[in-house]
Order: structure tokens, then C-alpha cells, then sequence
């Protein structure tokens, strides 16, 4: 279970992922070239979790490569998870910032805290650290059902696109997001969205390694 501030966090959106909430439509804009740059690494992302995932059986989702690792299914339910939280802190800050008038001004830098955490999250990894307790299953939960973590991991990339493009016309300099882990850890929109494309792609090489392992049961 989500802790309470994440589970309807913004008087926003009617998604798959999102029930008994209201959207608020943004006035149309067009499109910035960052965010036009996010919407195809997105593009890129969804290829790439195809190709990867595409013919899958049972088996090898649930297969994992080692005692403590995780399988195929456990990584796409981690992504949904953290992509869940961190898609609803965005849609949170671009409403206010839209709320408060904060027009684009084509002038997005990235803080010295985005950088840091797109340094440490693009793959292959700099270091491993164990995600945090609010990105992971609870100890003891049952496996995840992999044909499931899929389709919900599919949907996502379409609210993915959804919310980059609910962004045009808003400063993303300005729009401010609070870290889901710590309060003490502050970012711009725009790196926030950056920071889940990069950890969809951190992930993405996961199951490619997985899929390589010694082991991994044929097709």
C-alpha cells in the first residue's frame, strides 16, 4: 500500500492508474524541444521494453537469476511502482506551476541534485544501492503476477506521454518536486522526468542482463 500523499496527491488525472480522480485539461501548447527530447527517449524506451519483453513466457518472468535478485517481473513492478509515484509528484508541480502562472521561458536547467541522480541512474550502474523501501514490494508479499506487471507497465508509458505533454507552456525550472524518499531532497519537473527516463532505461539493461544469465529457462 502507497503511503497516504501518494495516493491521490493532485486533483488531476483519469487514468487507468489513477481512479476517482478529476483531470483539469491544460490549454493546449506547443511542444518545447525538452519536451519534445523526453517524448523520444520515451519512444525509445517503449521499443526497447518490447523487444525485450515481446514473447516472454511465464517462466522467465518469474525466474530469477540468483538468491536475493530479482526476476523479470519483480523489475517491472518496481518500475511501476516508482514510476507511479514519481508521475504523480510531476502532474502535481506542473498544476500548481500552471495554477500560479509560471509560463515557459525556454531557459530549463537541470539542479545540481538532478544531475547527481541522472549521473547515478543511467546504465550500466556506477554503483548499486538496495532501492528504497517505498519503490519495493513489502517484505513477504507473493510474487508478482509478470503477465500483469506488463500491461501495467505498458499503460504507464502511455500516462508517461500523457504528463510530458500536459507540461507544455509550464517553467519546469520552477515547478518544484519533493523527492518521494526524503523531503530533504528537492528537484525541478523537468528533472524528475528526466530521472524516470533514465531508471526505465537503468532497468530496461537489468533484463537484458537477466535474459543473458546462465540459466534463464528457453522460450
Amino acid at each position: 500500500m502507497l503511503p497516504r500523499r501518494f495516493r491521490a496527491p493532485y486533483d488531476a488525472v483519469q487514468t487507468p492508474f489513477t481512479r476517482g480522480t478529476r483531470m483539469i485539461s491544460a490549454p493546449p501548447a506547443a511542444l518545447s524541444p525538452l519536451l519534445e527530447g523526453f517524448l523520444e527517449q520515451l519512444r525509445a524506451i517503449r521499443r526497447d521494453a518490447a523487444a525485450l519483453t515481446g514473447g516472454v513466457g511465464d517462466a522467465q518472468l518469474a525466474w530469477r537469476p540468483g538468491p536475493g535478485r530479482w526476476s523479470i517481473a519483480e523489475v517491472v513492478a518496481h518500475l511501476n511502482v516508482t514510476g507511479r509515484i514519481y508521475l504523480d509528484e510531476v502532474a502535481h508541480a506542473v498544476a500548481g506551476a500552471r495554477a500560479r502562472g509560471l509560463a515557459d521561458r525556454g531557459d530549463w536547467q537541470p539542479t545540481r541534485v538532478g544531475r547527481v541522480m541522472i549521473w547515478g541512474t543511467e546504465p550500466p550502474p556506477r554503483f548499486r544501492v538496495p532501492a528504497p523501501p517505498i519503490f519495493r514490494a513489502a517484505k513477504g508479499a507473493p510474487p508478482p503476477d509478470g503477465r500483469r506487471e506488463l500491461e501495467t507497465w505498458r499503460r504507464l508509458h502511455l500516462e508517461m506521454e500523457e504528463r510530458i505533454r500536459e507540461a507544455a507552456g509550464v517553467d519546469l525550472r520552477r515547478a518544484r518536486v519533493v523527492s518521494p524518499v526524503t523531503r530533504l531532497v528537492r528537484m525541478n519537473a523537468g528533472d524528475a522526468i528526466r530521472m524516470v527516463l533514465s531508471h526505465e532505461r537503468r532497468h530496461l539493461w537489468q533484463i537484458g542482463r537477466i535474459k543473458e544469465s546462465a540459466g534463464f529457462p528457453p522460450g
